[in-house]
């Protein structure tokens, strides 16, 4: 038989508890809200079809009812909208963002496929991005609507793509981030280098032989010479200097060409190879560029003193 507690024992116990539950409390106030990643998909009108896409939401998403800023974050080749979170950029934003070194924003990226993000072959791809996604997007999220609650992002292909939507539709973003941007000087070919699977990549768009054109149509190089420095929005890239594609030599190229256009910019090598190890290192740059965008700090389509930094 089990004696009978005594008073004390009693009177103890609910002190122990009580501490536990202020204790439990205090941590709770005192740990910073969490940011959330989640997935989802929508139909677009211009592929005809579903997509997926993930939605990074700032810590303070679920606690007020302001509407956010959007950055729209574009993947490279042989990647999908789940490399936001699974190559660590997700990890990366809600260090910075736990840090208060950046304001709060929505980042979007969707599933493109190997689609360089493009209108060609495979579907139009470029209105995904400027169309579909940004309408579906600021009708289910608490977002700023318009082009100064917009932003465009990009790795790689992505990166690419972020360029040329930013030069050809600058009515669409006020701001455009790339890392590693798959700038080329030459249209694409085996004799040039091309490996076997990105030139499967390259023809299923542009067509095999590729379709000169159609390229050229893409190329942000080849927007680059026709921007509007008045209307251009604000613009960030960088290449690691030791890329293992040479695409170190196509932003060069790029940041040579908008200088000659006057074209307000900020261009910057670092070192590193192509890689999410390279993009991890120089994400925080975009990121803060991106803010200060939207916070109408960035410089943009000033043609007398473009912005332009090189650094080896």
């Amino acid at each position: 038989m089990m004696d009978k507690p005594s008073r004390t024992c009693s009177h103890a116990s609910l002190a122990v508890l009580a501490v536990l539950t202020v204790l439990t409390v205090q941590a709770l106030v005192a740990a910073p809200a969490a940011a959330e990643v989640r997935y989802a998909s929508f139909h677009s009108p211009s592929l005809g079809r579903a997509v997926g896409y993930a939605v990074d939401l700032p810590p303070s998403y679920a606690d007020d009812d302001r509407r956010y800023p959007v950055v729209y974050a574009l993947h490279g080749l042989f990647e999908s909208h789940a490399f936001w979170e699974r190559r660590g950029l997700a990890a990366a934003l809600g260090r910075l963002r736990n840090g208060q070194r950046l304001p709060g924003f929505l980042v979007v990226a969707v599933d493109g496929g190997n689609s360089f993000f493009a209108n060609g072959r495979a579907g139009r791809y470029e209105d995904l991005v400027t169309a579909d996604l940004i309408a579906h997007v600021e009708s289910t999220y608490r977002v700023i609507p318009g082009r100064e609650g917009r932003a465009v992002f990009g790795v790689s292909m992505g990166g690419y793509a972020a360029l040329r939507i930013a030069l050809k539709r600058p009515e669409v973003f006020c701001a455009a981030a790339a890392h590693s941007a798959m700038l080329l000087e030459a249209v694409p070919s085996a004799e040039r280098g091309a490996g076997r699977w990105h030139m499967a990549a390259f023809s299923a768009v542009f067509g095999e032989p590729i379709d000169a054109a159609l390229w050229t149509s893409a190329d942000p190089l080849a927007w680059a010479a026709r921007t509007d420095p008045r209307a251009a929005p604000a613009l960030y890239f960088d290449c690691g200097s030791e890329d293992r594609y040479g695409l170190a030599a196509g932003n060069r190229d790029l940041d040579r060409r908008l200088t000659a256009r006057g074209v307000a910019h900020t261009f910057a090598l670092h070192p590193g190879d192509h890689g999410y190890s390279y993009v991890l290192s120089v994400l925080d740059r975009s990121l803060r560029f991106t803010a200060e965008a939207f916070g109408g700090r960035a410089r943009r389509g000033d043609a007398t003193r473009p912005t332009t930094k090189e650094t080896r």
